[in-house]
Formats: structure tokens, C-alpha cells, sequence
């Protein structure tokens, strides 16, 4: 392109400190509805980048501890003039616990779904005070947008970036309106009391167990294609697994064509087996079936 030629992509001004303008590229009003990581580029400017959500596991459980919390979630959208009227900014907070595996990611990732249907965004946080530029630079841009702010396993980014910004952004000066805060944890007893014992930071403490016998009859009915017996084997024999074992279970039993009950054992020896340098010889047969994958 000529030097004297208009620049096809630059249909906006920016105006810069002191009064300049510049030339900028294509512009939208708002962020697509979806979800988002955040990073700042090399010259420290906020960036976000479309996430995509892990879809294995998104089923729905109507009347089950993650429904409710979806149910809830949708109700509290709707209770911005409430909040409001007391004086108060219409923001939430969660934090899920439990051990690994057990849907606390598959529940987020749910409410990162209906977030984007709805038309909104959601967030994922890494590093606190990249994340914090970021959401700046969104409530600049769009004040009263309801979005989602994600802070998955957040004992690991306190133990990383320290708490003080991320306390900060959940009751300080980066307090801001329309916007539910979602965090999860493996590791409670890691957890300071600022964090888990203040309200208005995460307001409702949420243990995510294993699926009990009602969502595993749905997880299973939905996944497969199985008669009622059939379908009660299933969820009889897949006591205690937890979530992500749900999904091991059918692809090894309907992918790699293991048997049902066996295969259910060896999850269970995985789910409780936590494999050390000093394990012995005598339980070297066990562990080696236990951690090899699944084959017919």
C-alpha cells in the first residue's frame, strides 16, 4: 500500500494523552458473548482472548447441589434494583471445594455456558494483576455488562501472585457492579481466613462431592443409550467415582470395550491409590494395573 493511501482497517480514531489522535484498527462496541483469558501484550495492554469451554461433561442436573447454584445464579441477574436500592453493588461470590474430579470445573463451565447464552462474558484469571489491567479496561469500555470472574484453583494463584491484589479485586478498590466471582479449590485447609471467612469476598462456600446415584442415572442416561437394567448396573457399580471417573468408565467400557465391573474397580483403586517413590515391590503388580490405561 502507498504511503498516501487511507489504511482500509483504521475506521475509528484513538485518542491519545495530550490531546493526539491516531489512526486505529477495526472496532466493535462490545466483547462477542463468550468466554475469555486475560494477559497483557509486550507493551502492557490488556488483551483478551476467546477461551474455549471444556464440553465433555456439560450436562445439566435439574435439583441437584450444581442445579440449584445454576438456579440460583440466574435469579440473582435479576435483583440488580434490590441491591441498589439498599445500597449495595450487585455483585456475588462462590467458591467450590472438593477433591479433584469431582465436577467442581464441570459446574463453572456450566455457568460460563448459560453466562454466554445469555449474552454475556465470562473470565478467567492466571495472574492477578494482569487480570485486574483487563477488567479495567472491560468496565471502561462496557460500565454495566454482567460478567463472570473466574479464579480456578485459587489456593494455586495465591501460592504463585500472593493475595493481596487478588483481595483487592474482591472487596477493595477494584470493587465493581454486575459481576459474580467464581473460584474453586482442591485445597480449603490451604485457604486463608480472609479469603474464606469474609463475607461479600465469597458469600457462599460450596463443597462439590462425588455424584450421588440421581446424577449418575442422569449422566449415564444421557451419555448412553440403555435399557432401565441396564442403566441400574451402571449407576450401582459406579458408587463413590467421582465425576471426571464417569467419563473414564464409558470410554473404557464402550471406546476400548472393558469390562463394566471390572473397569469400575480399577477407577476406585485409582480414585484411593496415591502411587510414592517408596512404594514397594510387593505392590508393584497393583499400581502398574492400577495407573496403565484401560485396555480390552
Amino acid at each position: 500500500m502507498h504511503e498516501n493511501e487511507p489504511n482500509p482497517c483504521a475506521i475509528q480514531w484513538a485518542v491519545l494523552p495530550g490531546g493526539a489522535y491516531q489512526a486505529c484498527g477495526r472496532t466493535v462496541p462490545r466483547l462477542p458473548a463468550g468466554a475469555y483469558a486475560c494477559s497483557l501484550d509486550c507493551e502492557g495492554r490488556p488483551e483478551f482472548h476467546a477461551r474455549q469451554l471444556l464440553a465433555d461433561d456439560l450436562v445439566d442436573f435439574p435439583g441437584s447441589l450444581p442445579g440449584k447454584v445454576l438456579e440460583e445464579i440466574e435469579r440473582f441477574w435479576k435483583l440488580g434494583e434490590r441491591f441498589r436500592q439498599h445500597g449495595f453493588l450487585h455483585r456475588r461470590g462462590y467458591l467450590f471445594y472438593g477433591k479433584q474430579g469431582c465436577g467442581k470445573s464441570s459446574l463453572i463451565h456450566l455457568i460460563v455456558a448459560r453466562v454466554a447464552a445469555a449474552g454475556n462474558v465470562s473470565f478467567f484469571c492466571e495472574s492477578p494483576d494482569e487480570f485486574i489491567a483487563c477488567m479495567e479496561d472491560f468496565r471502561a469500555v462496557e460500565p454495566t455488562r454482567p460478567m463472570v470472574c473466574i479464579f480456578e484453583d485459587i489456593d494455586a494463584i495465591i501460592e504463585e501472585h500472593g493475595d493481596s491484589e487478588l483481595l483487592q479485586w474482591l472487596d477493595g478498590n477494584y470493587q465493581v457492579d454486575r459481576a459474580i466471582n467464581l473460584a474453586s479449590t482442591n485445597y480449603p485447609e490451604k485457604l486463608d481466613r480472609r479469603i474464606i471467612a469474609r463475607p461479600r469476598r465469597f458469600d457462599r462456600i460450596l463443597r462439590i462431592q462425588s455424584p450421588d446415584a440421581d446424577v449418575r442415572r442422569v449422566y449415564f442416561g444421557r451419555k448412553l443409550s440403555l435399557s432401565s437394567a441396564e442403566l441400574g448396573r451402571w449407576v450401582e457399580v459406579s458408587e463413590g467415582l467421582p465425576f471426571a471417573a464417569l467419563a473414564e468408565l464409558i470410554i473404557s467400557v464402550c471406546c476400548l470395550g472393558n469390562d463394566l465391573e471390572r473397569s469400575a474397580a480399577l477407577l476406585k483403586e485409582l480414585d484411593t491409590h496415591n502411587p510414592t517413590s517408596q512404594d514397594d515391590e510387593e505392590n508393584e503388580d497393583i499400581i502398574t494395573e492400577t495407573l496403565l490405561p484401560l485396555t480390552a
